[in-house]
């Protein structure tokens, strides 16, 4: 079994494959898990963070993500990332990145909560 460090990091490192947000969720959600990305969406469950990805890939043409994991830092089952995301649409093209800090804990390998900060200004125009 995976430490709480590497299961998010695994976890991420989905992002980067068509289809590999939606597929993360599925295998790392649970139907209580709390997904927040803090001043622009809350989901709660697999299934309103999959229509969450939905919107991600339909409204914005985000086809992957690629993850740089600037630092990351765990105390027991609490993992605190530090990345830049980066949005690429279905071309290849990286369109956006953006640099966050992210919150996970984790409880018998599933991700139980989530919360990503970041500058949501360039989300509200």
């Amino acid at each position: 079994m995976s430490g709480p460090v590497e299961t998010v990091a695994t976890f991420c490192a989905m992002w980067d494959q068509p289809g590999g947000f939606a597929a993360s969720i599925r295998e790392y959600f649970t139907e209580q898990t709390d997904y927040e990305n803090v001043g622009m969406s809350h989901t709660i469950g697999t299934d309103q963070g999959l229509a969450l990805v939905a919107g991600f890939e339909n409204d914005m043409g985000i086809a992957r993500i690629k993850v740089d994991m600037l630092a990351v830092a765990a105390n027991g089952n609490t993992v605190l990332t530090e990345r830049v995301d980066h949005m690429i649409n279905a071309a290849g093209e990286t369109f956006a990145s953006l640099r966050l800090m992210g919150i996970f804990e984790l409880q018998d390998g599933k991700i139980v909560k989530w919360r990503d900060y970041f500058d949501t200004a360039p989300f509200k125009q």
